[in-house]
């Protein structure tokens, strides 16, 4: 690999200002449109926090790999992206998009340079089943301050609403690998990271890669949140509103990818359409635009892998 530490935390700046930027991306903040709550210049400040620890991440599992993968401690760096974000923004901003991004970057710095980036998936694998209890301490820390929405009830082990979890997590010796594990019954971003990214190296990513060789960074975007949505199901939808409802949304972003063009007036017609009816319901697929910018992300590291930047 030839990026340095620093390279990787420009890029996932990057990756976060492009899927954030995307417009009109249906049912979130994108350049033209807020939440009441959250607003678009919120997420330029989120880019900038999380560089700061992905290259932090990136230097730690330079230095500790391949025998002291415990000491990256990949959870204090989540945790920091979330804490930096929240000081200066008061609103959740990072959670999903950390949890995806920095372990990415920690596994890219683990690669030697014969390896290929398509040994990711496998090797984030074993870094995140040698993560610690610090690692799942600082996850649920994370979880806690950003408030993430409908999680309530979804868990009785573990639940980051319990005052006794931290302490249950030390006297079980649970590390993040295994939190994570237990929470991907119900969540995504969680399923994602125990099951060798499957959204982001299937789906996300070979879209990214595929589409920008002809369209615009706008409309690559665009079709990479659009392709993933159409595909799975978003998990802050179904976590708040249900499955049903969660399946409607993508098949409605299938009809749209099926129906127009990319980067056509057709095109940009419908996803406004789209996005006012997500927002009169005000339906987010959050969790979509975390998968948008990971995948991104991703699409960067293998662009500029062997060129440089």
């Amino acid at each position: 690999m030839t990026l340095s530490s620093r390279d990787v935390g420009k890029l996932g700046e990057i990756a976060t200002l492009f899927e954030v930027s995307g417009y009109p991306k249906p049912g979130n903040v994108h350049r033209t449109q807020n939440f009441d709550d959250m607003y678009y210049e919120d997420f330029l400040i989120s880019s900038v926090c999380i560089g700061e620890h992905i290259e932090n991440v990136v230097y730690k599992a330079q230095k500790y790999s391949p025998y002291f993968l415990n000491k990256i401690n990949m959870g204090k760096d989540i945790l920091g992206c979330v804490e930096s974000a929240n000081k200066l923004t008061n609103t959740n901003t990072n959670l999903g998009t950390s949890m995806l991004i920095i372990p990415i970057a920690a596994t890219y710095a683990t690669l030697t340079q014969e390896d290929s980036l398509n040994k990711i998936a496998n090797t984030m694998d074993l870094l995140l089943r040698n993560t610690g209890e610090d690692d799942a301490i600082a996850l649920i820390k994370a979880i806690i301050l950003s408030k993430a929405g409908g999680m309530e009830g979804k868990t009785t082990q573990y639940d980051a609403n319990n005052k006794n979890t931290i302490n249950d997590i030390i006297e079980n010796k649970v590390n993040m690998y295994k939190l994570l594990e237990i929470s991907s019954k119900y969540d995504k971003i969680s399923y994602e990271l125990t099951n060798q990214l499957p959204v982001i190296t299937t789906i996300g990513t070979p879209t990214f890669l595929k589409t920008i060789n002809e369209y615009s960074i706008n409309d690559t975007t665009l079709q990479t949140y659009l392709t993933i949505l159409s595909k799975t199901p978003d998990t802050l939808i179904t976590r708040k509103y249900g499955e049903e409802i969660a399946q409607t949304i993508s098949d409605k972003a299938t009809t749209i990818l099926e129906d127009t063009e990319v980067a056509s007036k057709k095109r940009l017609d419908s996803l406004n359409e789209f996005d006012k009816y997500l927002r009169s319901k005000k339906y987010n697929p959050g969790t979509t635009a975390d998968f948008t910018a990971a995948s991104i992300f991703m699409g960067l590291l293998y662009k500029y892998s062997e060129s440089g930047i």
